[in-house]
């Protein structure tokens, strides 16, 4: 029996023809991001929704090409300062504004619903309640409870808009992963082998 070694010619990434180059960058681009590339946008996005007044339990995303893609977040709790911004842009006086606020309680949670991961695949459980009920005067507790619905359009709002926002800084970051500047300096770092037409060796 005999045994042949082929030579074979193998070329850096800078050393391949610029039509090499992009069968090389779609190598790349089909598992390159087989890791969690997005926990950097995790990690920021949730200080900002947390500073938004929700307490955020779990992520969820798709992206970014088919219908229904999108990204949302699970919420265990809202923060009273997500309150005092409702009433703050009410049309009341200030003494109004401070009963509301200091007689007022909040509680929320959002739960993923679905098989999709957008804002409308929440499903909100929000309550405006009086506080210390038991001694105010029903007219009094009354006219709390009427802000319930305006405080729940007003959190769906806020939740809506930090999905969008969510969402966005994902793609920016996955488009920028996979522009041809990133790429090609991922390849040239790890130094990766191509053979001559930009097949991954």
């Amino acid at each position: 029996m005999r045994t042949e070694t082929i030579a074979k010619e193998l070329f850096l990434f800078d050393e391949l023809s610029d039509e090499a180059k992009e069968k090389a960058r779609d190598w790349w681009r089909d598992g390159g991001l087989d890791y969690e590339w997005y926990d950097g946008v995790y990690e920021h996005q949730m200080e900002l929704i947390k500073e938004a007044g929700f307490e955020i339990d779990k992520i969820y995303f798709s992206g970014f090409w088919s219908q229904g893609d999108g990204a949302m977040f699970e919420y265990s709790e809202i923060d009273e300062k997500l309150f005092h911004e409702f009433v703050d842009g009410l049309n009341l006086s200030p003494m109004r504004k401070n009963w509301l606020k200091t007689q007022g309680y909040v509680t929320g949670r959002g739960k993923h619903r679905g098989h999709y991961y957008h804002s409308g695949c929440c499903s909100h459980d929000i309550n405006l309640e009086p506080n210390f009920s038991w001694w105010a005067a029903e007219t009094f507790n009354d006219w709390i409870s009427g802000f319930q619905e305006d405080f729940e359009d007003f959190v769906m709002d806020k939740y809506g808009d930090l999905c969008s926002e969510l969402y966005k800084a994902l793609e920016e970051e996955h488009d920028w992963l996979n522009s041809d500047e990133q790429v090609d300096e991922t390849m040239r770092c790890n130094g990766y082998e191509f053979e001559k037409d930009g097949t991954r060796y």
